[in-house]
């Protein structure tokens, strides 16, 4: 059995000096700018950050020293330096670059090409590009890599008169894993601090879809919010969506625990609010209003927003907080205890017999035990008579004429724990197994065997193996 190992993600190295926790950036689409919005005091930087044609789409390295901007007119990335706020460096990508999202670890940004059908991958250490593209669905429009930094969803709007898909990439291989049908017109994702759920706007259906990631299921009723859903961001404790309805110049709040939305704030919402993004330390969601050139502010321990809002430049799209860099980020390794193993006993002696009667006993415990240490840890023990019962000049009594009965667990250790049915030997069948649950664990039973002896049979002492086995 191959071992396996927990770990969590290891985590860039931090930069000598923290980089600055209180910073939004706000891409203008229509001015080729970058605003920031300092979120302590909510003002707004003297001079925007000129970038690239149209941009759209922003994401912030973990250790806050990058911001990676979307320019979807000029087809590339520019990269800020946020010690100083200026461009670094700009990276061609494909053609109409959208949404941007960096792995947990920092070392991987994800651009979606909208009318190339791909991703593009940059590798955040040198800012060079992959040399091929992910293929995923038409007009890729946002991505969001989950906490543990396994997979990456990626919006696909498709035509708009169809539904819409989300592609989700394994970040290992850098290949599309599933394709996931979701509402019309799929625009934002995000993914829950804790990983379980992706939360997918779609703009069409005046809808959010929600993605389970474990089987990356969707949810059987999405969730209705105001017209034309665009962005979507997850509070840091999980607690909460935001939603922005870009026709209804609404934000829908949703409850992640029920799946409803609890509140729909309207009051102080600019003009066709499509960006929105938390503060890292989740007190305050930024919405960006495409139409009025602003920032709506709110505070998400009311969800209303501030009488004021915030002038940014011309058309704001999408915006990111700076990631909080007030603790230090820790990993540890879990590695397995060893492996799946079954024991059992050397030899038994079933009780004696005359022909055409039943010989009976049993054979003495049997244990599993499971010290893999897996997040999935299931088995399945099988029982079979790999040599027939014979004596010096008999005839064998084979695995039909022999009846094996697990009975019930003597002693279990985190379960659950289900016995197999009693049946014949004729071929291997299931003697107990673990159908669910992770961690260590062990479980002995004590199997009765039955063999039919024929009226036929010789006198003479009968032997036989039945083997145990274990996967």
């Amino acid at each position: 059995m191959a071992l396996a190992s927990l770990a969590l993600p290891m985590a860039a190295a931090p930069p000598a000096t923290a980089a600055p926790s209180n910073f939004l950036y706000v891409a203008n689409y229509d001015d080729g700018t970058v605003s920031v919005i300092n979120t302590t005091n909510d003002t707004v930087g003297a001079t925007p950050i000129t970038v690239g044609t149209n941009p759209i789409g922003v994401a912030i390295v973990p250790n806050g020293t990058k911001a990676y901007v979307t320019n979807s007119g000029s087809n590339n990335v520019s990269v800020i330096n946020t010690a100083n706020n200026t461009v670094s460096t700009t990276i061609a990508v494909g053609g109409g670059p959208q949404g941007v999202a960096v792995t947990p670890d920092g070392t991987k940004a994800y651009v979606t090409n909208s009318t190339d059908g791909t991703v593009s991958v940059i590798n955040t250490t040198n800012d060079t590009v992959g040399a091929t593209p992910i293929a995923v669905g038409t007009n890729p429009i946002g991505v969001a890599v989950t906490p543990n930094g396994a997979k990456a969803y990626v919006t696909n709007a498709g035509s708009g008169t169809a539904p819409g898909t989300v592609s989700v990439i394994n970040t290992s291989t850098d290949a599309v894993s599933s394709t996931i049908t979701v509402g019309t017109l799929p625009d934002a994702v995000a993914v829950t601090p804790n990983g379980a759920k992706a939360y997918v706007t779609n703009g069409g259906s005046n809808d959010v879809s929600v993605i389970n990631t474990a089987d990356d299921s969707v949810g059987a009723t999405p969730i209705a919010v105001g017209q034309g859903p665009r962005g979507v961001a997850v509070t840091p404790n999980g607690a909460k969506a935001y939603v922005t309805n870009n026709d209804s110049n609404s934000v829908s709040v949703i409850n992640t625990t029920t799946d409803a939305v609890s509140t729909t704030i309207t009051t102080d919402i600019g003009t066709g609010p499509l960006g929105v993004a938390v503060t890292a330390d989740g007190a305050k969601a930024y919405v960006s209003n495409n139409k009025s050139n602003n920032v709506s502010v709110i505070d998400t321990s009311t969800d209303t927003a501030s009488a004021t809002r915030l002038t940014v430049g011309g058309s704001p799209a999408g915006a990111a907080a700076s990631p909080d860099q007030g603790g230090a980020v820790t990993t540890f390794q879990v590695t397995p205890t060893d492996g799946l193993t079954i024991a059992v006993p050397a030899s038994a002696t079933l009780s004696s017999v005359t022909p055409g009667n039943t010989a009976t006993g049993q054979l003495g415990q049997v244990t599993v035990d499971d010290q893999r240490s897996l997040a999935d840890a299931s088995w399945v023990a099988t029982a079979s008579l790999t040599d027939a019962f014979t004596t010096p000049g008999g005839s064998p009594i084979t695995g039909s004429a022999t009846t094996y009965t697990p009975g019930a667990a003597t002693s279990a250790v985190n379960g659950p724990f289900t016995a197999g049915t009693a049946g014949t030997l004729a071929s291997a069948r299931t003697a107990f197994s673990k159908p669910s649950g992770s961690g260590n664990n062990s479980v002995s039973w004590n199997p009765t065997l039955d063999v039919a002896v024929p009226a036929s049979a010789v006198a003479g002492v009968y032997t036989g193996t039945v083997t145990h086995s274990v996967a």
